[in-house]
């Protein structure tokens, strides 16, 4: 017990002769070191939407509505439910999307403005209506997967939709014609399509 507290008192020594450890927060800011787990926030330019952050945070701090009529997805973070685990900013699949930053004092009287939002363009099944994914998502994929996104009809229409080498969109009447692998299409439809071209 003898050595813990000559220990504490040679702590205390040094303090007296060099200053408290303390900061001198709130009269200056306290800048916290490198590594701090503060508030998180959604960065536009590198987030894609893709949920990667909601599926993996225990809190359930983040949620997200997708409006069809305006084709639109918002993902919404709320600070006032989070823990900080950064669980979010390692699952983000573009390293950069959600980060947390070193903002520690988050205090406020309204809950409604302790929130980030990222909001993402959708793109939407021409057939059925239904939403296949954020444009950025896709876009994103097609620059991860390079020349292999010619395998995948939607991912190569996207991509010549952002080179400006798309035309407009077909007037199919069916869409179980073989013409409809020309468009953007879920899934779902692609699948349709397919077995009752073979059938």
């Amino acid at each position: 017990m003898k050595l813990p507290k000559i220990r504490e008192l040679g702590e205390a020594i040094k303090a007296v002769v060099s200053g408290p450890y303390t900061t001198k927060f709130p009269f200056q800011p306290h800048v916290p070191p490198d590594g701090y787990r503060g508030k998180p926030q959604f960065y536009e330019d590198d987030c894609v939407g893709c949920l990667a952050c909601l599926e993996v945070c225990p809190a359930r701090a983040i949620e997200y509505i997708d409006d069809k009529e305006n084709q639109l997805r918002t993902l919404t973070h709320h600070q006032d439910v989070c823990i900080y685990c950064q669980q979010c900013e390692r699952a983000c699949i573009t390293g950069k999307g959600i980060m947390l930053t070193k903002e520690f004092d988050l205090a406020t009287y309204n809950r409604n403005t302790s929130i980030t939002q990222s909001r993402k363009k959708l793109v939407l099944c021409d057939q059925c209506g239904e939403v296949i994914a954020p444009l950025d998502h896709l876009l994103w994929l097609t620059r991860k997967v390079g020349h292999l996104l010619y395998a995948n009809p939607t991912l190569f229409l996207i991509r010549n939709a952002e080179l400006q080498l798309q035309k407009d969109k077909l007037a199919i009447a069916s869409p179980h014609k073989r013409a409809g692998h020309l468009q953007v299409i879920c899934p779902n439809c692609r699948r349709e399509m397919i077995l009752k071209e073979q059938f």
